[in-house]
């Protein structure tokens, strides 16, 4: 078996202690490849976007999802994101044509109105101090769920939520970081208290499916409908309520944690350097004039798109994805063994310095006629790659560009906390969440 070599070698404690540390310093140490090993097995940390190109894409079928995964699935059971092989590509295909591009121009009105009652409620806090990165949960929490759901959620609910997927993203990030994890079957105290706060929203969710399932005539069209209505073209099946339960419970997280936590940074960013934020607020004004975009006119806002990408470079809310090798395979002449775990360092991928210069400042210019097909969807990936690409990427964006558009011309804020700790946790958070004070309104 040929390894990479002992000098690529990683120490573990570097990772359990401080591993964004070890993922921002490792293209510069190891620009290809690094390995460490926990216990008996072998993992490696993948730096070459070619690398992560062979194991998402072009031999996708041999990589499964590695063992952080499993812990994962005690929230997101079997949906999307956790599923594999042919069972994967059903639910794929049956979920779909919620997120087809027409589905998500449908829902721009939707964004626009629940933006604008947030400022609404903004006007009335002038002079205040917010947790911006818990105003902006509040705010994607409701519109995911009336995309759902078809029905407004209370505000006690969304701040359920919110507290929920906090906690159960600092209890899934201590069970992925133990060397030696315990069975899910087994009642220890964190698996306890874990399956208590699913519990608590699982009741949400099973709560709403079946409130809907038990009224055929309900003429709703949501994404809930759709899911519940979409039929498999081979076998004519519909998901079960388990199925059910389980796709929406990725989409109702995925759709608003990665999102809360990409406007966070890009916010804190945009606050810090002055010329890009005048320049923001200028192109948005010159394009839009103080209205909300359609769809069709964000997809031309190329200097908005070129801020959002340049903060989803540099703190990607998905900072690295996991993969395990289901049988041997060959990675550029290293052998890979069975159960082999590779570790795909997005984090580091976005600041390796082959592929970008000055790659850990803040230079949304960088984006100006990037292309992002071929090689280059392996140099940036804030929504990972290859067949599993996230599949609500449209929805996020669209999202993002409408939240984007009303804040930068409707609010004045200042920046009170301008350098929160990057917190890895299941996804890339500011500790504490990123604080401003709330000058003024223009609405």
């Amino acid at each position: 078996m040929q390894y990479p070599p002992p000098e690529h070698r990683v120490k573990l404690k570097d990772f359990l202690n401080d591993p964004l540390a070890l993922l921002h310093a490792l293209p510069q140490k190891h620009p290809d490849i690094a390995w460490l090993r926990i216990l008996n097995r072998q993992v490696y940390l993948i730096q070459r976007p070619e690398y992560a190109k062979y194991i998402l894409q072009e031999n996708h079928s041999n990589f499964k999802k590695g063992r952080a995964y499993k812990t994962l699935s005690i929230l997101l059971g079997n949906g999307l994101l956790n599923s594999e092989g042919d069972f994967w590509k059903r639910q794929r295909r049956l979920a779909a044509p919620a997120f087809h591009r027409d589905r998500i121009n449908n829902l721009n009105d939707l964004f626009v109105r629940h933006t604008t009652n947030l400022l609404k409620d903004w006007k009335q806090r002038e002079g205040s101090h917010i947790n911006f990165t818990q105003e902006m949960a509040r705010l994607t929490i409701g519109i995911v769920c009336e995309a759902l759901f078809g029905a407004s959620i209370s505000p006690d609910t969304i701040k359920t939520v919110w507290q929920q997927v906090d906690i159960l993203n600092e209890l899934a990030m201590q069970r992925i970081q133990q060397p030696i994890q315990l069975p899910l079957w087994l009642p220890t105290p964190m698996l306890l208290r874990t399956r208590k706060h699913v519990k608590i929203l699982d009741d949400i969710v099973y709560g709403i499916i079946r409130q809907r399932t038990q009224n055929p005539n309900n003429k709703a069209n949501d994404l809930l409908s759709m899911l519940t209505n979409a039929k498999d073209e081979d076998t004519g099946e519909q998901m079960s309520e388990k199925q059910l339960r389980d796709e929406v419970m990725t989409i109702f997280l995925a759709g608003h944690e990665t999102t809360v936590n990409a406007l966070s940074w890009m916010w804190l960013l945009v606050k810090k350097d002055k010329t890009v934020e005048n320049q923001l607020k200028e192109h948005y004004w010159q394009n839009l004039n103080g209205n909300a975009p359609s769809m069709e006119q964000s997809m031309q806002l190329k200097y908005a798109s070129n801020v959002m990408n340049e903060a989803l470079r540099l703190h990607p809310p998905v900072y690295l994805v996991g993969r395990q090798a289901y049988k041997p395979d060959h990675l550029d002449g290293f052998d890979i063994g069975t159960n082999t775990n590779c570790i795909i360092n997005i984090y580091g991928i976005h600041r390796h310095p082959l592929y970008w210069q000055n790659p850990h400042s803040f230079m949304p210019d960088r984006f100006e006629g990037f292309q992002q097909k071929g090689d280059n969807r392996f140099i940036f990936m804030p929504f990972g790659g290859g067949a599993r690409i996230c599949i609500g990427n449209n929805f996020a964006l669209t999202e993002m560009h409408v939240i984007n558009a009303l804040l930068a011309q409707h609010v004045e804020m200042d920046l009170l906390t301008p350098n929160p700790r990057q917190l890895p946790q299941v996804t890339l958070k500011p500790e504490g969440g990123v604080w401003m004070h709330l000058k003024k309104v223009n609405i």
